[in-house]
């Protein structure tokens, strides 16, 4: 399966869950009910992030289903997440730490630590 169709899957599953009609889904979110389906078959896979955002609130996506989203958008489009690009940009630290992280080549253990002390 691809990560196109995936991304599509993901909306068409969370629409069917609603009881939404793609002409329904796609008039909330402002697109014609072709563009949806082409999204939802994984035809097409980069609309714009206005249309994400819009998607997120008229499907009612919690915070996991958000970022679940955003990172199915991030593999079709091959980009950063929609809210880590965000993070990055508004701190500059981050960007140093990652480079810092690339360079010294940490490892999945170092992040699981970094992330466990974050949580604390």
């Amino acid at each position: 399966m691809t990560d196109k169709l995936r991304f599509g899957q993901f909306i068409s599953e969370k629409r069917t869950r609603l009881s939404m009609t793609k002409r329904e889904l796609a008039g909330e979110i402002g697109i014609t009910t072709a563009y949806l389906s082409q999204i939802e078959s994984g035809i097409r896979s980069n609309p714009k992030r206005d249309i994400i955002e819009n998607l997120i609130i008229c499907l009612r996506l919690n915070e996991e289903e958000t970022y679940r989203l955003y990172d199915l958008y991030a593999k079709v489009t091959d980009t950063v997440a929609i809210d880590i690009a965000q993070f990055i940009k508004q701190n500059d630290i981050v960007s140093k730490a990652i480079r810092k992280a690339k360079k010294s080549g940490a490892s999945e253990t170092v992040w699981l630590e970094f992330i466990d002390r974050l949580n604390k």
